[in-house]
């Protein structure tokens, strides 16, 4: 057995890096299905049935609204005069869903028509509705350009479904990564000691799977315990990392470990250099 020194390999900056980007991830996607689900949708909604006032007769872009007539239908139904028909209109309520889970929780269901469709007589004439739309829209700071439909309760309750598993994948997420960031891998002169568990003794190893050790950084213990054959990983992306300005931790554990290891190795063959020069001629 050769001489070997303690090496320590804690949570890498890669998995740190990692853990956070997945977090930020999750608390960015739970929080916007939330906001969709809480009010971004039923604010859309509310810009949808506030432009069919605002529609000329017989135009209406949404296929799932079928609770509201434009005013310019209204106004054609017979013939009004500007104060005649200020009265009128003062008078009309504002067409809204059945359901009171699509519009804002604060929208007023009693709230009457517009002033910029009570007053609008000249536009609605002229066949200039449009412009009143612009008009109201700036003053209540609707969006110009409504949704394309409107959106319905299963589609807004999914949006808190989805936030409560994005929710869940975080707690998960945080849970193992705090789980990771408190734990340690480690080689002193007797033995391995993986994360979380207890020293395997050279001398009981049998053998090592380093097939993914150059290109993933994880190898396998093979060890027996009380009679039994069991498992440990050897994880450096995870614990230590093999970045050379830090001495390569994870490269000076495990190397430490094949050193005093009598046993075993399964590791890729690789092609002899020999063969090269042939494949290149067969093509």
């Amino acid at each position: 057995m050769s001489e070997s020194k303690t090496i320590e390999c804690k949570p890498s900056q890669w998995f740190k890096i990692r853990a956070f980007g997945v977090a930020a991830m999750l608390t960015f996607f739970a929080l916007w299905f939330f906001k969709d689900g809480y009010w971004g949708y039923r604010d859309k909604n509310e810009a949808v049935v506030m432009k069919q006032l605002f529609l000329a007769s017989g135009e209406s872009p949404y296929t799932n609204v079928d609770f509201a007539t434009p005013a310019t239908t209204a106004f054609k139904e017979q013939e009004y005069t500007a104060d005649s028909w200020a009265a009128f209109a003062s008078e009309q309520l504002v067409p809204v869903p059945e359901s009171k889970n699509l519009l804002p929780r604060d929208f007023d269901y009693d709230q009457k028509w517009p002033e910029e469709i009570v007053n609008g007589y000249e536009e609605l004439k002229n066949k200039k509705v449009n412009l009143l739309w612009v008009d109201f829209s700036g003053r209540t700071k609707l969006p110009r350009e409504p949704s394309e439909k409107l959106y319905e309760e299963k589609t807004i309750r999914e949006q808190f479904i989805v936030c409560g598993i994005c929710a869940a994948l975080l707690i998960i997420a945080l849970f193992i990564s705090i789980r990771i960031m408190g734990r340690k891998m480690m080689v002193t002169a007797t033995g391995y000691t993986p994360p979380g568990g207890d020293e395997i003794p050279f001398t009981a190893m049998r053998k090592i799977d380093k097939r993914k050790w150059n290109n993933k950084g994880i190898a396998v213990i093979h060890y027996e315990d009380a009679g039994e054959t069991k498992k440990a990983k050897i994880d450096g992306m995870i614990y230590g990392q093999f970045k050379e300005e830090d001495g390569a931790p994870a490269e000076a554990l495990f190397s430490n470990i094949v050193e005093n290891f009598k046993g075993e190795i399964i590791e890729i063959i690789e092609d002899d250099e020999d063969d090269e020069p042939a494949e290149e001629n067969e093509k």
